[in-house]
């Protein structure tokens, strides 16, 4: 959170996060030694050339996929590659894609006066990409990278980002908030990294972000931390995560249900605790009448279930990730309490349509479901995934970067030949009422000061094994 302290509790609260997502039904615990060595190992840092390919001679194991697979790691304390200039065939280009970087599908980030290249023969151009993105974190985040990737082979096939060829450079933190500065400082010294997109960082963003806006960098990331609403550098494609929860159970509210409970986690206090508060001072709070903190791996959820029961909640929101929410439902289950379940946005891994227990449950969201219809940003989506990483599924990060990566279209299409950073800020300011292609609510970028959002949320279902959209393909205001 903006002002939160990144210090080793945060670190042992993201590794804890992480260990829980290998542990379900476990009933004990790992020591604060082993929870922390779970995450440990050298910060990598993975270069793309113009194709999505790894390019040579980059440093620590390939983060980024090459067309849909996995790339080879180059040896480690190579010199850093230089930029590729492999351009795309003519012919190829976006002229003919309604929904192609420098289109505006469902946005108003200005019209484009000439029609975009569709020959990527500009000088390249570098974007960063930090976050935790392996690991056993790496369950809920690793899409990013990849997503990422598969998104700039398409660019770059269509004529680049207004001609210019994109690399990219993925730093993967390892869910060290201290590593994550030391990282971005490489990003923008080292790599001449001139935008960050697509971040992922739980924790760790106040020091980045004091960096980058210092040195004039913009980023794009995750909006988990409240700081990326109020940055003049730093934007989210997303809405507060505390203003999602309270959409989702204001609709409940709506519809009749006054009794709300909340799980939410010990391990990442700074996170959990800090969204559990939110509701509870929002228009929905009133109606929270039960609220406990509970380990990631508790043996037993039983207890919390059956005063729950004897309270008579019937919606209860999980702010869990997606194993210890399995748990939990499957041990209120066990004592006859099937309340409605609300999910934490971040547990929309691939896998989770698979958990059993949790069918039924919806998770609000910053971004549209993947079941929605009638979306050109999705239709583009399944398009560019299908094509160069047909191998993911859907999950809601994977929807989130793809979603920054059509930020960075919009924000980067009238490009000047010779781009720096402050392009890129100037792009930024030109967003106003941006969707993305339905993507997204509208987005608005304030030169100087922080986004300007509604507070909306996107409704995702599960239901039989597959993500639905419930409230159909248009945010809830």
């Amino acid at each position: 959170m903006s002002g939160m302290k990144t210090s080793r509790l945060a670190k042992v609260g993201v590794a804890a996060l992480a260990t829980a997502l290998m542990v379900s039904g476990c009933g004990s615990r790992a020591s604060d030694t082993e929870i922390a060595e779970a995450l440990r190992g050298p910060a990598s840092t993975a270069v793309t050339d113009s194709t999505g390919a790894v390019a040579p001679g980059t440093v620590g194991d390939a983060a980024v996929p090459a067309q849909g697979g996995t790339a080879p790691a180059a040896a480690d304390g190579a010199k850093q590659a230089q930029p590729s200039t492999s351009t795309a065939k003519s012919g190829t280009g976006s002229s003919g894609d309604a929904s192609a970087p420098g289109s505006k599908p469902g946005g108003s980030a200005g019209t484009q006066t000439a029609a975009a290249p569709t020959v990527a023969d500009k000088s390249p151009v570098k974007i960063g990409q930090l976050g935790t993105f392996s690991g056993v974190l790496g369950a809920v985040s690793s899409s990013a990278p990849k997503v990422l990737s598969a998104w700039i082979s398409y660019t770059n096939a269509h004529g680049g980002l207004n001609g210019h060829p994109l690399q990219l450079v993925v730093a993967d933190d390892q869910g060290d908030p201290s590593t994550s500065l030391t990282l971005a400082k490489r990003l923008v010294e080292s790599d001449k990294a001139l935008m960050m997109v697509g971040n992922f960082m739980p924790f760790g963003f106040p020091q980045v972000e004091q960096y980058v806006r210092s040195k004039g960098v913009p980023m794009l990331g995750d909006g988990v931390d409240p700081g990326w609403f109020t940055s003049p550098v730093a934007h989210t494609v997303v809405t507060p995560a505390a203003a999602q929860i309270v959409k989702a159970l204001q609709t409940f509210v709506d519809d009749g249900a006054s009794k709300i409970g909340i799980l939410y986690c010990l391990e990442i206090a700074q996170l959990c605790g800090y969204l559990n508060d939110q509701v509870r001072k929002s228009e929905v709070g009133k109606y929270v009448v039960e609220s406990y903190q509970v380990s990631l791996v508790a043996p037993s959820y039983t207890s919390q279930c059956l005063r729950m029961k004897q309270a008579g909640i019937e919606v209860l929101y999980l702010l869990l990730e997606s194993a210890g929410a399995a748990r939990a439902a499957k041990d209120c289950a066990a004592q006859g309490f099937t309340p409605q379940l609300v999910l934490l946005s971040l547990a929309a891994t691939a896998d989770l349509p698979k958990l059993a227990a949790l069918n039924g449950a919806v998770l609000p969201s910053g971004t549209v479901s993947p079941a929605a219809t009638g979306v050109p940003g999705l239709e583009k989506y399944r398009r560019i995934l299908g094509t160069y990483a047909a191998s993911l599924g859907d999950s809601g990060i994977g929807v989130y970067a793809f979603a920054s990566a059509e930020m960075l279209g919009v924000i980067g299409k009238n490009l000047p030949n010779n781009p720096t950073s402050a392009d890129f800020l100037e792009g930024m300011s030109k967003v106003k009422n941006e969707t993305l292609g339905g993507l997204t609510v509208p987005l608005t970028y304030p030169k100087g000061k922080g986004v300007s959002v509604k507070p909306c949320a996107f409704i995702w279902g599960l239901e039989n094994g597959r993500y639905t959209a419930p409230k159909g393909s248009k945010p809830i205001c």
